[in-house]
């Protein structure tokens, strides 16, 4: 059999597939990854949409970095230029192995070509003899051959060519295109080669050690490799520096508005004069916020006037009603509904004064001044204000106070709000129950509790209940107005709080009479008020 008839079998995995296989499961997880990331379809958690001051929250401000469009954008080319790029230097590495191989093989296949005793008429012996003069002359490392008699004796050359390894298929003898990894722990070879078929039975193999030459291309794609991740990286850095200033100027926007919000109607959205989207966007904000400043400014003015004209003549009637009760003497029935008619009038004062007090409070215009101090030495206030009253109707008024429990707001105000909060809760609680008040801190809030037995509130009634003049009883007996609520919810929005309606379900509340009320009231300490704040104002 001559050498152009020797049978030529698929050359066995090398490194080259390891790296594929890697690569591959690499860019699956790349694949599987990319679709969230891009559509951005991660549940929004309440810190994703809450105002903070800049850099008030590092983790915040990181979350956020990572979810702006511009670093999004920026990701998506790196993202996409990894992909190719990862491509490339696979691709890359096996275009230079196939080449490598290509030469090698070329190589061994001229030399067997230019062989005089590879012709069909030579042995074993006779090319041994040559093969050692030839050898003798001429030695190189990086290539090695082996001659096998018919016999199986190994007559010249390296016997670890002629070994069972390096057969694909483990079947020796083997011929035609060889390549296996072969040594010990000290010397590692990769070898390249042909085994000839010699005409009496025997085999000869010409192999290359193609291992130092593939260890010489391999840094190639993995230079180009580490050139591209350098390029990646800087592009990120980009983005992130664009979007770390695009995060700071939403957040002057941001700010600008929760100050509004909050009642600073003279907060603005600075305009930096770079001409671009935000500056254009900034001054569009700045042109609502002035008119509806403006128009906030004539209904204050508007309601100053009416209260200014209304409040004196209320007082005026109020007292001719008085000197009136004091001047008819004898006639009972004219004295007593001169009595009621004075009545009326101090509930209309006290309605109207409400009603500020809630405009007050709900535009920021009210005197109030934030300070620390002890949520016990509001429920003991409470406790001594309302105890007697809770006594005279039958109820157990009872308070419980965690241990250093220290709230951050307007004590006034706050305790405005709660006494509201307390006179609802005596006024529907049923005789012989229990009205019971509570105060702890738990996730960065100081909480007020005010539970009771009495009827409760529907569920779909509660978002209701805290607007104003909604009450939502229909017995006339019970005196009101349907500010209470009204009040507290708007004092919550003022710390930048929240006021939440739910059924009773503390231990022994509300089972036996009815489902009960309980109110909690809310105020965030400082560093988390203001990002609440904006929540509620959005809301």
């Amino acid at each position: 059999m001559s050498w152009a008839e020797a049978d030529v079998p698929e050359q066995p995995a090398s490194a080259l597939d390891k790296l594929r296989t890697q690569a591959g499961q690499v860019a699956a997880g790349l694949l599987h990854a990319w679709p969230s990331f891009v559509r951005g379809d991660a549940p929004l958690r309440a810190s994703d949409t809450a105002y903070a001051p800049p850099d008030s929250n590092p983790r915040r401000t990181a979350h956020m970095l990572l979810r702006t469009t511009h670093f999004r954008q920026a990701s998506c080319f790196a993202y996409l230029f990894l992909l190719v790029t990862l491509g490339s230097i696979i691709w890359g590495a096996a275009l230079l192995e196939d080449v490598l191989t290509s030469h090698v093989e070329d190589m061994v296949m001229a030399e067997i070509r230019a062989h005089p005793l590879l012709d069909g008429h030579g042995n074993a012996e006779r090319l041994a003899f040559t093969l050692h003069e030839r050898e003798a002359a001429v030695q190189r490392q990086e290539r090695a051959a082996a001659l096998q008699t018919a016999d199986g004796r190994t007559v010249f050359g390296t016997a670890e060519l002629l070994s069972p390894a390096m057969c694909p298929a483990d079947v020796p003898p083997c011929t035609g295109w060889l390549r296996a990894r072969l040594g010990s722990t000290d010397s590692v070879h990769e070898w390249l080669g042909l085994a000839y078929a010699l005409p009496d039975g025997g085999r000869y193999v010409v192999a290359y050690d193609i291992l130092p030459m593939l260890d010489r291309i391999y840094p190639v794609p993995l230079a180009a490799g580490v050139s591209v991740f350098l390029v990646l990286l800087v592009s990120l850095l980009a983005g992130l520096y664009f979007s770390l200033d695009k995060i700071r100027r939403i957040d002057r926007i941001r700010q600008a508005m929760g100050h509004f919000a909050r009642g600073d109607m003279e907060a603005r959205v600075p305009v930096r004069g770079d001409r671009d989207e935000f500056d254009h966007l900034a001054s569009d904000i700045n042109r609502e916020l002035a008119r509806i400043s403006r128009l906030v400014e004539e209904v204050r003015n508007a309601t100053n006037h009416i209260a200014h004209e209304l409040r004196t003549p209320l007082a005026r009637l109020q007292q001719r009603l008085s000197n009136a009760s004091q001047t008819v003497g004898g006639d009972s029935t004219v004295c007593r509904e001169l009595e009621l008619a004075e009545e009326e009038a101090q509930r209309i004062q006290y309605l109207f004064r409400s009603v500020m007090r809630i405009s007050e409070i709900e535009t920021g215009r009210c005197q109030h001044q934030p300070r620390r101090f002890a949520a016990t030495i509001v429920l003991a206030e409470l406790q001594d204000y309302y105890g007697v009253l809770a006594d005279e109707r039958g109820l157990l008024l009872r308070t419980d106070c965690e241990k250093n429990c220290m709230v951050f707001g307007d004590r006034d105000l706050l305790f405005q709000a709660l006494v509201n909060l307390v006179d609802n809760a005596i006024k529907y609680a049923p005789p012989d129950s229990t009205v019971t008040l509570l105060a702890h801190t738990k996730d960065g809030c100081s909480s007020f509790c005010v539970a009771d037995e009495g009827p409760g509130i529907d569920a779909a009634l509660r978002a209701q209940a805290v607007k104003r003049f909604q009450r939502l009883t229909r017995d006339r007996s019970i005196p009101g107005h349907g500010l209470g609520l009204a009040l507290v919810q708007a004092v919550a929005d003022l710390h930048g709080g929240s006021l939440t309606l739910g059924d009773n379900d503390l231990p022994g509340g509300g089972a036996e009479r009815g489902r009960g009320l309980k109110t909690v009231l809310s105020i965030p300490h400082p560093g988390v008020a203001a990002s609440i704040g904006m929540n509620s104002s959005q809301s």
